[in-house]
Parts: C-alpha cells; sequence; structure tokens
C-alpha cells in the first residue's frame, strides 16, 4: 500500500487505565463515607420521629408556635392511671401526683377534674433527639373523655 502508516502511534503520556479505576474506587468510598454521615440526620430533619400517644385518644387542640414546643391536647376513654402507664411502657419517667380527697374518701362526691401524673420521655433517631411531657388529668365528665391529657413536644 501507498503511504499510509498502519503502526500505533508511540506511547503517549497519558493516565493509565488501573489509575482512573482506582480514583474512582476512591470517590466513590469517600461519596458513601460523606452519604452515610449525612442520611440519618436529614431523613430525621425531613421526617421527624413521632412521640407515642395511646391509640384510643382523640386530638380535641394542637397548637404550633412560631417559637417555643409544640403540643397537643388528647381526651381519652381510658383513666388517666393506664394513660400514664403507656407512657411508662415507651420510656418515659412519670411522677404521679397525690389523691385528693374527694377521690378516696366517697362522702365527699365527685369533686371534678385532678391530675394523675406528670411523665417525661425521649427519643434519639440518628444523633437527633426529640423529648416530651405528659400532663395526665381525669375526673371529666364522661362526655368530654374522662381523662384528658396535654402532650408537649421538644424538639
Amino acid at each position: 500500500m501507498s503511504g499510509i502508516d498502519n503502526s500505533l502511534p508511540e506511547a503517549s503520556r497519558g493516565v493509565p487505565l488501573w489509575a482512573v479505576v482506582l480514583g474512582m474506587v476512591l470517590a466513590l468510598g469517600l461519596a458513601a463515607l460523606i452519604l452515610s454521615r449525612v442520611a440519618g440526620p436529614l431523613y430525621t430533619l425531613l421526617f421527624p420521629p413521632e412521640v407515642p400517644v395511646p391509640p384510643t385518644a382523640q386530638v380535641i387542640e394542637h397548637h404550633k408556635p412560631e417559637h417555643g414546643p409544640e403540643y397537643w391536647v388528647y381526651r381519652t376513654a381510658q383513666s388517666g392511671q393506664a394513660v400514664a402507664a403507656f407512657y411508662e411502657g415507651e420510656g418515659a419517667t412519670c411522677r404521679y401526683s397525690p389523691l385528693p380527697d374527694y377521690v378516696t374518701d366517697p362522702s365527699l362526691g365527685q369533686g371534678g377534674p385532678y391530675s394523675v401524673a406528670q411523665c417525661q420521655g425521649s427519643q434519639r433517631v440518628a444523633g437527633l433527639g426529640v423529648s416530651w411531657e405528659v400532663l395526665i388529668h381525669t375526673g371529666y365528665a364522661e362526655e368530654v373523655g374522662p381523662t384528658i391529657f396535654r402532650l408537649t413536644v421538644f424538639r
């Protein structure tokens, strides 16, 4: 053949293939490390952990201020002691209120609502936490509750 050179050019000074593959593997490893550190907190910010609520409770009030803790007021047909036991089962610590005299002495009749307990608990998800406080009162009329509790959430 005339004048066509089919030979390969001299070795060029490019980056070897093994170096490119090694660089890609290192970049992928670094990306996985960064993602493992960021994914959990990001997920928690987008989907914050839910605070436990007894299954039979109904919301009667919800307040989400611009600043400060958010709170809900619930009512339930459960007793105040059952609600406190639910939160203790969820890992909260409860301080029980002493019973008023009209509850322990039937001759005094029904004296109205009274405090049952104050419970505090918390959860940690992906390094971020949420804590809550529950104030439980009972002794309301049957059509109202008879138990009403306020759940305050601190994020």
